[in-house]
Parts: structure tokens; C-alpha cells; sequence
């Protein structure tokens, strides 16, 4: 086995690497597998398609679109670990992954190919269902480096080679983790354990920026800007709950732009703080009843995540808001079932 040492910072090369490689050599080099007999897992829209050609650029151009808008991940090999042993809850993956859309990379491997090649990354994004379609990518350099994998591939697929992909129906939980003898048992426990890490907390965030380097190969190659990283380690506390940071991303996903409130907001509010697209400044809050139409809240925490909305921060600072016992911020907006949340525009920032 070969294990090459990635640091936190390396997240942006190898994203770059397979985002370049779903841009360019995908299309070409799928249409060709799927010719030599080799099998993908398809939609059925794209298993309908008529070549081979058509069928591999709609399995490129989908995965392209899961790396280029999802969040960047790390686990050192410590939180690798932790992610491990944390103990897994049986529950919809929707409600479980941190970001609608992301790519994972482990510091340390949660599992090794045959010929002892890691899995390195993992990237997911919602499936055509509303599911989940998670992809797993192993070392490209570690394979040519145990003799396993030409040189010369590293040319085509870069520094991670796609590996497998999976879908997950919409509310629904992996089978491949109900038995350790499945092939795929490890990649599923490292991915879910990884999500089911960050959920509770058992691991604990620091948001790396793009080395400017990698900021200009994301614009200049991929016409793009390099998300920060979320790197994690083990967290000092060990963790119960998901963290408010979590909750935002994950409810607001494709919705966020990272932009710092420029005044200061109570320490109780401030974890809660998101910079929502068309909406500007807001923070994440649960609405107490004002009316009829009110967005109930009532059931278990998914539930109280799912009626959970971006309102401005000064419209939740002028109603009045309160802390409830899980955590979640409370405030008395008012809500229209038609229009969504209505407030002042004078309480827009932007």
C-alpha cells in the first residue's frame, strides 16, 4: 500500500485535477470503456441515450457540475479516525450531508483498491430523484507509484482517477452498510462516517482560502473561484450536536456567498449569519407563529432544520429573538405561504 502525504492546502489541486479532467478527457475516456463493455451507473434519461458518446459527455457534464458548485472538504488523519469510529444513525442521507453538493478528501484512506491503491476523494451531489449520487476517486500517482497504473494515465485522469459511482434513492439509507463483507462497505462507511462526523460535531471546522496560485489556475483553467476548504480536525469536546455552520450550508446550498457581516452581531446570533444571494445579509432562524400560513416547526430536529429560513439581519433584530433549548434562533416574522418571509426593504443589506 502507498499512502502519499496530502496537507489540507493540497484539497484545491486535487478538486482542479478532476474538475479538469470531467472538462476535458471524461467524455472521451468513458465513451470508450462503455464500448469496451465496461458498465456505469446511469439515470435512466442518460441510459436511454443512443451511443456511447452521448451517454459518457452526460455522465461528464454531471459530475462536472457536482465538483464546480460544491464545498471543498478535508479530514486530517486524526479526524480520518474519529470519522472511523463515530458511531452511524440510520436516517435519510439528505438531512445528513453537509453541503448539497461537495468534494471530500481524507488525509488518511478509508479504504485501499486491490493492489493497494487508496480511495483519496469522494464527491456527491443531488441525484435526477432528489437522492444523492456519490462518486469515490482513488490515488492516481499512489497506483503508479506501486506499479499498479501506467505513468501515462496520470496524463488522462490527472491525480485522481474516478473510480465508482453510486446512487442513493431520496430518503433512503446505504445498504452497503448493513453488511462489512460488501466490496463497497469501506467507501460507504468513510464517506457516511465522515458526514455523520461533521453532523455531530465530532469534528470541528477552520475554512482554509485558496493559495493565490490555485485562485488564478481556478479562473484562468476553469473559469471558476476556488472555494475555501473546510478543513477538520477532532473536535476538543468530542461533539453531540450539528453545528449551526452545517445547518446553514446545507439548507441554503447554492444559495451563499461568503461575506463577513460588517457590523457585530450578539455571539448567540453571529454562528447563525449567512450572506444569501438575493437576500444579502440574514441570519438562519426558525419563525414563531405571527399568523395564519406560519411555517410550522413542529417534529424532531430535521424537521425543525427543514422550516428553518434566511431572514435579514435587522428584520430578526426589530421583531425580537430568542434562543430555543436545541440551539436554533427563534424570532416572530412575519410569513406569507405565497410570498415566503416579508419584511421591511429597509432591512436588506447588501
Amino acid at each position: 500500500m502507498s499512502d502519499r502525504p496530502y496537507p489540507p492546502e493540497f484539497t484545491h489541486e486535487l478538486w482542479a485535477s478532476a474538475l479538469s479532467f470531467t472538462m476535458t478527457n471524461a467524455a472521451d475516456a468513458w465513451a470508450s470503456m462503455l464500448g469496451q463493455g465496461v458498465r456505469f451507473l446511469m439515470p435512466p434519461k442518460v441510459e436511454a441515450l443512443p451511443r456511447h458518446e452521448g451517454r459518457a459527455a452526460a455522465l461528464a457534464d454531471a459530475e462536472r457540475e457536482r465538483l464546480a458548485t460544491g464545498d471543498l472538504f478535508y479530514l486530517d488523519a486524526a479526524a480520518c479516525d474519529v470519522a472511523a469510529a463515530v458511531e452511524l444513525r440510520q436516517q435519510s442521507v439528505e438531512q445528513l450531508v453537509p453541503s448539497a453538493a461537495g468534494f471530500l478528501v481524507w488525509e488518511k484512506s478509508p479504504m485501499y483498491l486491490r493492489g493497494g491503491i487508496p480511495i483519496r476523494a469522494a464527491s456527491w451531489g443531488v441525484a435526477y430523484d432528489g437522492g444523492t449520487w456519490a462518486s469515490w476517486w482513488s490515488d492516481t500517482f499512489a497506483g503508479v507509484q506501486l506499479g499498479q497504473v501506467p505513468a501515462a494515465v496520470l496524463t488522462v485522469n490527472g491525480s485522481l482517477t474516478y473510480h465508482e459511482e453510486t446512487h442513493i434513492r431520496p430518503q433512503s439509507w446505504p445498504s452497503q452498510l448493513g453488511d462489512q463483507g460488501d466490496p463497497a462497505y469501506g467507501m460507504f462507511r468513510g464517506l457516511i462516517g465522515a458526514w455523520t462526523a461533521i453532523d455531530t460535531g465530532a469534528v470541528e471546522e477552520e475554512q482554509l482560502p485558496p493559495l493565490p496560485r490555485m485562485r488564478k489556475v481556478a479562473r484562468r483553467q476553469l473559469q471558476l473561484e476556488a472555494p475555501p476548504v473546510r478543513s477538520f480536525t477532532p473536535s476538543a469536546t468530542g461533539g453531540t450536536t450539528t453545528s449551526p455552520q452545517t445547518i446553514v450550508r446545507r439548507t441554503l446550498a447554492g444559495m451563499l456567498l461568503e461575506r463577513p457581516y460588517p457590523g457585530e452581531l450578539p455571539a448567540e446570533l453571529a454562528p447563525w449569519h449567512c450572506y444569501v444571494k438575493d437576500s444579502g445579509h440574514c441570519l438562519l432562524v426558525v419563525l414563531d407563529p405571527v399568523e395564519v400560513g406560519y411555517k410550522p416547526t413542529a417534529g424532531g430536529p430535521a424537521r425543525v432544520e427543514e422550516a428553518c429560513v434566511p431572514v435579514p439581519v435587522k428584520a430578526v433584530l426589530g421583531a425580537g429573538w430568542r434562543i430555543s433549548d436545541g440551539g436554533y434562533v427563534h424570532a416572530a416574522v412575519r410569513y406569507d405561504p405565497e410570498l415566503g418571509v416579508v419584511t421591511d426593504p429597509e432591512d436588506d443589506e447588501f
